[in-house]
């Protein structure tokens, strides 16, 4: 699977509904007690986008993208308007060696932290505090620097999803004002581990 550097139409992903799913097996034994087997270690987010009807123009720049990206075969970028803006709090950093550093969103409730690993942060909105000479990769969300260390990072990202089907089922609803209405009522995006 390719990594397309494209996002998904905005208008469209604006009106998705989803979130961070995990996989996890729950044995319940005689006695009432239960035993999950947590199968993932990071979420994953999952979103539903369909909609039973869209204008013409809005339903060609829908499909002229899942054509461009062929359905399941590729990922792309998705921005989750829930979810897609990091404050110098929550930016923090894992060094892969002393000059490479992984980007992370935390999320802290409590005394417990869950930090997300961040692959497709948004050109231009990226502050970083910290080291010397910082540069970042927009494509996988690694920052490098000349000396010192990182410290902190601002700014929003997206999320590397693609489709989950690779038959577009959608229908012609009505005509409405000369337009026809197209409805997809069921489009799943899935994120992808890059």
């Amino acid at each position: 699977m390719a990594h397309i550097e494209t996002l998904f139409p905005v208008g469209i992903s604006y009106n998705a509904t989803g979130g961070p799913t995990f996989k996890t097996d729950i044995a319940e034994v005689d006695s009432g007690y239960e035993y999950a087997n947590q199968n993932w270690s990071s979420a994953r987010i999952r979103f539903e986008v369909g909609h039973d009807a869209r204008i013409a123009t809005e339903f060609q720049t829908l499909l002229a993208f899942y054509l461009a990206v062929k359905g399941r075969a590729n990922s792309f970028n998705f921005k989750d308007w829930s979810d897609f803006v990091v404050t110098s709090a929550q930016g923090i950093f894992s060094a892969i060696d002393s000059t490479h550093f992984q980007m992370y969103r935390r999320y802290t409730t409590g005394g417990t932290n869950y930090d997300r690993k961040i692959q497709k942060p948004v050109s231009g909105t990226v502050s970083v505090t910290g080291g010397v000479g910082s540069s970042v990769s927009y494509t996988t969300g690694i920052v490098t620097v000349s000396s010192g260390t990182p410290t902190a990072w601002s700014g929003e990202f997206y999320v590397p999803v693609r489709f989950d089907t690779d038959v577009m089922q959608a229908r012609i609803i009505s005509r409405s004002g000369g337009a026809l209405l197209h409805g997809w009522s069921s489009i799943t995006l899935l994120e992808v581990r890059l």
